[in-house]
This record gives structure tokens, sequence and C-alpha cells, in this order.
């Protein structure tokens, strides 16, 4: 792990730190990575909401009681989306 020990001061707005505040939460950022990687020249993604992993989840139960053939095709289908979601941050 890097070791970080100096700090930026910026001056912003209230409104400014609410809505950096909203965009790192939205990534599932702190506020300081979320700037630190946009200062860096990184656009990170949002995270898709939890009811979307909810239902890959309900996507595996299924595979698991159908044919084995059948279960392996739809929890490769599933584990892709899972992949495609979180490796678009």
């Amino acid at each position: 792990m890097r070791k970080r020990s100096v700090g930026i001061n910026v001056r912003v707005s209230v409104t400014e730190k609410r809505k950096m505040t909203l965009m790192a939460k939205r990534c599932g950022l702190s506020l300081s990575e979320y700037l630190r990687q946009r200062a860096l020249g990184y656009e990170p993604g949002g995270h898709p909401p939890k009811e979307v992993f909810n239902v890959l989840d309900k996507l595996d139960e299924i595979a698991e009681s159908c044919q084995p053939s059948a279960g392996a095709k739809i929890t490769a289908c599933a584990d892709e989306i899972r992949d495609l979601l979180i490796g678009g941050n």
C-alpha cells in the first residue's frame, strides 16, 4: 500500500463539496480517493444499485435448481455480468 503523507488543501463552496461528496458516494469511494482519481485523470464510474446484485444472486439460486449443464451456463452468464458491472468502475 502506498504511504500518503502530504496533504493538499483546497477551498470549495458548501454546494461544491456536497456535489463532490455525492459523486464520490455514487462511485463507492471516499471523497479523498474520488478527488485523487479525478486529479490523476481517471474517471471513476458509479456502482450499480444493490438490487442488481440481488437479481444476480437469485439467478445463481435458479441455476442450482436446474440440470447441471443449464445451471452451469446460467452461473457463467451471471458471473460474466458481475465482472462487467464491477470491472466497469
